[in-house]
């Protein structure tokens, strides 16, 4: 539920921008500040089912034996300690060519309805399956004289004692359905790990910055960045044209009749952001001040653009408290060490 900025809280706002009287430890004593922090707390743990078939999409999602040349992993394309991301511009695929958009990281996934900046995967297996039918896994593309049947993967894995003996206490067959349906649930069990942000907001003032409450408090109010990036996993799991894309039409590619759609890529999570620039689909904005720098232009104007993307104006102050709270959320720890893979 969104808050109405107005009365109590814009004086709130005003006083902590200006710096006016109000200080921010009783603040965030107040109904309004434990309001809009309430917004943001975590859920509680759930607890941990299908060990077995974890454990195996654990291994699967590290072993480059799934993929067609049989050299790339999942992993390859979604660094642990990056939040599973990656810090590249561009991944390069299995076939060697250049992806045309940055790799979204895998934080939270158990909690997403639709998968890809385009969302053109109803599920996590789909989004895993086609990645190693056509997609970053395969050895499939224009430079590919022959590309690798899906069958000699299978076979590759079928073939690997410890892995033929997992899939069988699974009582599953060796088939890429069933790959694909290990490594998304592991997937599922990736959460983020508790950043100085959660300590936050349960009540620990001295976790972050008074530069960072300050950005907090731009984020959900003059700034207007919450209205993508909401919960506590700061995503709406929406669709928003930001206007960074000239030529590449996102989820109008999958939707071509929604005006709003065109150009329109997936709100990503902004869990630990700061361990991974370049920022946006196409890798646009070097740095986090330079990602607040393009909001605060507004982006493209065109009929596709969203509402919410409107130019505003930030003191050089306040650019950088954005930038100061975007730097909390990282989790600690955040990823985790490769596991013993079958000979």
């Amino acid at each position: 539920m969104k808050m109405n900025w107005e009365g109590p809280i814009a004086a709130v706002v005003l006083s902590v921008c200006g710096l006016a009287g109000v200080g921010l430890v009783s603040l965030a004593q107040s109904r309004d500040m434990a309001t809009m922090k309430a917004e943001y707390k975590r859920p509680p743990a759930q607890p941990v089912k299908d060990q077995a078939i974890i454990d195996l999409g654990r291994q699967l999602f590290w072993d480059p034996r799934v993929s067609g040349s049989g050299k790339t992993a999942c992993v390859t394309c979604h660094l642990p300690y990056l939040g599973y991301g990656v810090t590249e511009k561009n991944s390069r695929m299995d076939s060697g060519r250049i992806a045309s958009r940055k790799s979204q990281p895998l934080l939270g996934m158990r909690h997403v309805p639709i998968y890809g900046w385009d969302g053109r995967n109803p599920s996590l297996e789909m989004h895993a399956k086609n990645a190693m039918l056509t997609g970053a896994m395969s050895m499939t593309g224009p430079n590919v004289a022959q590309p690798v049947k899906v069958e000699v993967v299978e076979g590759r894995i079928r073939n690997i004692p410890e892995f033929a003996a997992q899939f069988a206490a699974l009582e599953a067959p060796v088939n890429v359905d069933m790959i694909a349906k290990a490594i998304a649930v592991y997937e599922r069990s990736l959460e983020p790990g508790i950043a100085p942000f959660d300590r936050w907001i349960e009540g620990d003032e001295h976790a972050i910055s008074e530069s960072a409450k300050r950005g907090f408090i731009l984020f959900n109010t003059k700034a207007n960045c919450s209205s993508c990036h909401s919960g506590w996993r700061l995503t709406d799991d929406g669709f928003h044209d930001v206007g960074t894309s000239t030529t590449d039409l996102g989820r109008g590619s999958q939707l071509k009749d929604v005006t709003l759609l065109q150009y329109a890529f997936k709100t990503p999570t902004l869990r630990s952001v700061a361990l991974r620039p370049p920022f946006m689909h196409n890798s646009s904005a070097a740095t986090l001040y330079d990602v607040v720098k393009h909001y605060e232009k507004g982006g493209i104007d065109r009929p596709s653009r969203s509402p919410m993307m409107k130019p505003l104006k930030l003191s050089e102050e306040e650019r950088l408290d954005l930038v100061a709270f975007m730097q909390t959320l990282t989790g600690v720890p955040e990823g985790e060490d490769p596991p013993a893979l079958p000979k």
